[in-house]
């Protein structure tokens, strides 16, 4: 008799078990609402940083020595899924393992198929699909390799009077903005980062899936030229965890965060102080119009640079070489000093750690927790220093220093 009642018993518990789920907020939405950075007090100081502010470990990987890496103002570290690291410098990039043993150059120096004549800045990683867009000179197409180095062909990069400047791929998805052409005509009035900020398009139905609208398109600058502008990277961006993509336009004071495109929300929201330079600022000075006196350009406190972590943002200001360093600053806290170094209070190998060339040319890497930079060999034998490596040498390959991030939870609001 108990029997014809199970159904009806099943059925209340499954439909309490669906209205439990239901009542739940939504982790993502509720984890990634904004948050502040305030940088309005933030000053120099002589008083280096702390690198235990934001990290609670660091590993190290040595690189074989040849090939040797010409210049690390122009290397970039990257890790693919198996582990296997890649240097993309400006002689090629190189193939390692995860212990930094050399594999291959995924390409030749030469004029033949599958080969660079001059490799020109940085490349475009897709690590999920397993290739490396190239940038060649006097080429007008980005060259496509495999992982393996096999040459895959071509992708259109200039067109016409815009160029089409591919600056990420993630979730098999690709970011690019559009830019205008140099040189640009005398008087002409000219926003440098166009209608849109950027644009993502799904790789596997070549359709575009979002577009980030630029709300200050109305500010230009008066072109005294004819000019030729070098661009800025379209946008900072990285990748925060699996599951969370952080970008943000160059001169807008937001960095903007997605789990999948279907919104694009605000992260942090950086407040400057008044004397910081703004976008109208940048988009003036760039245009060429000297509205400026030299000093007035050199006090300009200027945000140069900036890397989204989960639970803060490390930043780089730049106000003359007297004054221009770096910082770190928690979610929803207030920046005090920023520094030249950061003073490695957590290990005993390199006394002090500085970001300048990768907040500069954004060369930093994140994956799995672990924030990977690369660092000159002949620190470690600088004073107070000591070598990880017993055969490391002064003019060894530079070291990949892998910060293990702290993973304190954000405050919500």
């Amino acid at each position: 008799m108990k029997l014809k009642f199970i159904p009806y018993i099943l059925f209340f518990l499954l439909a309490a078990s669906c209205q439990e789920k239901g009542s739940k907020p939504d982790t993502i939405q509720q984890e990634y609402k904004p948050h502040i950075i305030d940088l309005s007090e933030a000053e120099y100081s002589e008083e280096p940083q702390l690198l235990s502010d934001f990290v609670e470990s660091i590993e190290y990987i040595k690189f074989s020595e040849e090939p040797l890496i010409p210049d690390l103002v122009f290397t970039y570290p990257v890790e693919d899924n198996e582990g296997n690291l890649y240097l993309d410098s400006s002689n090629g990039i190189h193939k390692y393992t995860p212990s930094g043993q050399y594999v291959k150059s995924l390409f030749k120096k030469g004029q033949g198929p599958g080969e660079l004549a001059s490799k020109i800045g940085r490349s475009i990683f897709n690590i999920e699909k397993n290739y490396v867009l190239v940038t060649d000179y006097g080429k007008m197409d980005y060259q496509k390799f495999s992982l393996n180095g096999d040459f895959l062909g071509t992708e259109p990069y200039q067109l016409e009077t815009v160029s089409k400047t591919i600056f990420a791929f993630w979730k098999n998805t690709e970011l690019y903005s559009y830019i205008r052409n140099a040189p640009y005509e005398q008087h002409s009035k000219v926003n440098p980062d166009s209608l849109y900020f950027f644009t993502v398009r799904n790789l596997d139905t070549d359709s575009v899936i979002f577009r980030l609208k630029n709300h200050h398109f109305d500010i230009k600058g008066e072109v005294i030229g004819p000019r030729i502008a070098i661009q800025a990277a379209p946008a900072y961006r990285g990748i925060i965890s699996d599951s969370l993509l952080w970008v943000k336009p160059v001169h807008v004071d937001t960095v903007f965060c997605t789990t999948n495109w279907k919104d694009l929300r605000p992260f942090y929201i950086i407040k400057q102080s008044p004397d910081a330079a703004n976008y109208e600022w940048f988009t003036i000075c760039w245009a060429g119009v000297n509205n400026y006196s030299t000093s007035e350009l050199l006090n300009k406190k200027q945000l140069s640079g900036v890397w989204a972590l989960k639970n803060g943002l490390l930043y780089a200001y730049f106000q003359g070489e007297e004054k221009s360093g770096h910082g770190f600053c928690p979610a929803d806290g207030k920046a005090k000093t920023y520094s030249k170094l950061f003073k490695n209070d957590v290990d005993k190998y390199c006394p002090s750690i500085d970001f300048s060339i990768p907040m500069n040319i954004s060369s930093l890497f994140c994956k799995n927790g672990y924030l990977y930079m690369l660092v000159d060999a002949f620190k470690f034998f600088e004073e107070g220093a000591k070598p990880p490596f017993p055969d490391l040498k002064e003019d060894s390959n530079p070291v990949l220093v892998k910060l293990k991030l702290k993973n304190g939870k954000r405050r919500y609001v």
